[in-house]
């Protein structure tokens, strides 16, 4: 019975209930033909109870009757004989039997079809139709979390497996648009603070200079001093506020993708980045180990990704920086390793996060990886964190 389901899972909708139909056609002709057989046998045997008359015979010949042991036998032509009437019980059997010979194959009829229909709702409609009421219950209750688990290859198949990736789809948009409501309320939270910060200093200042004024004890020192503070607040006030804006102008950028030859990629990096590395006295080693030749992305965007991770990674590092590239069923990965101290547990969770900054780099506004993490996702891709046994690790992962 297994076996039979799967192939009938196998065929098209139209194609199974063709094919149950004819079985069940066959099934309901076969059964009428050895129902109708056997019932005009009984019949037979009904009418052959009948008394037959000779005539022009002196014999009247009873059904059934031997004369000393032999059978009676007369050789008559059909208009020499006629048959006598029906006992009244053996009437009824007749006509009951008459009666089934022309209603038992209307019976089987309307039984077959009844059968085809429940079998092929139980067989090819019932689980995926509950499939998908029970996934469309789900989303009404907006609940996206859950799987619709129906592999055939019939058109419910194709309609449950489409329903399956638009579920996946507006589970990663929600996704994304959760935590853009997250970051920005992380952007908030840390305008909220940071921009109190600068602004509490130089109220501060201010508050110094009146009071020192009205005591009368300002010198040019103290003011040279003061304003110098002032303008230092000011000047990180700026440039958190120009921070800001970048955010906005990097979430309002339109990916552009294209062909990218990958020889040509890894030229540009190598040359840029060793060029920048040799600088400072760090030794810079491109590891390629893809053999896609073309990938499909956005060339400025991920060239901007790894120009950030490469720069994070020359802030931290001690004497060496190695980009590794490999490549996945779906993706190309860019692996930054750098051999500084690594990273806190802090930092592996939230260092991608906005405006995260770790001790000791207070003058870092915490972008960087974030910015890298946006771009990631505009390219359709991800960036994880994570420490290797030399260091720092970067991975970012980029569709083809």
């Amino acid at each position: 019975m297994e076996k039979l389901n799967g192939m009938i899972q196998k065929m098209s909708l139209k194609k199974a209930l063709l094919s149950i139909s004819a079985v069940s056609i066959i099934l309901i002709a076969a059964l009428s033909v050895v129902t109708i057989f056997l019932l005009l046998n009984l019949n037979q045997k009904i009418l052959n109870t009948r008394p037959i008359t000779i005539r022009n015979s002196d014999i009247q010949y009873e059904a059934g009757e031997k004369e000393e042991g032999d059978s009676l036998q007369y050789i008559v032509k059909p208009d020499q004989y006629v048959y006598g009437k029906l006992t009244a019980e053996n009437q009824l059997k007749y006509n009951v039997i008459t009666f089934l010979m022309a209603a038992l194959p209307v019976l089987y009829v309307a039984i077959g079809s009844l059968a085809v229909a429940v079998f092929y709702y139980q067989v090819k409609l019932r689980v995926p139709i509950e499939t998908l009421k029970r996934g469309i219950s789900h989303i009404a209750d907006q609940n996206l979390d859950f799987e619709l688990h129906y592999h055939a290859e019939d058109e419910l198949g194709m309609l449950c497996s489409t329903f399956e990736s638009m579920r996946k789809e507006l589970y990663k948009n929600n996704q994304r648009m959760w935590e853009a409501m997250q970051d920005r309320k992380a952007l908030t939270a840390s305008v909220s603070h940071d921009l109190r910060t600068p602004i509490t200093v130089i109220k501060g200042y201010l508050d110094y200079l009146s009071k020192t004024m009205l005591r009368e004890q300002l010198t040019e020192e103290v003011l040279e001093m003061t304003l110098h503070n002032m303008m230092q607040s000011t000047e990180r006030l700026e440039r958190y506020v120009s921070c800001i804006h970048d955010i906005e102008k990097i979430e309002e950028i339109e990916i552009e993708k294209s062909s990218v030859c990958m020889k040509e990629l890894m030229s540009c990096l190598e040359k840029d980045f060793s060029l920048m590395a040799e600088q400072r006295n760090i030794t810079f080693v491109l590891d390629n180990k893809a053999k896609k030749e073309v990938i499909y992305t956005d060339k400025n965007m991920l060239f901007k990704v790894l120009e950030n991770l490469f720069n994070n990674a020359l802030r931290f590092t001690r004497d060496r920086i190695l980009l590794t590239i490999t490549e996945h069923e779906d993706a190309i990965a860019f692996v930054m390793e750098d051999n500084g101290n690594g990273f806190s547990q802090d930092e592996l969770e939230h260092a991608a996060s906005l405006f995260y900054t770790s001790n000791g780099n207070a003058d870092h506004f915490g972008l960087g990886l974030s910015i890298c993490k946006i771009l990631c996702g505009k390219l359709g891709g991800s960036l994880h964190l994570k420490n290797s046994p030399d260091g720092a690790s970067v991975i970012i992962k980029i569709k083809k």
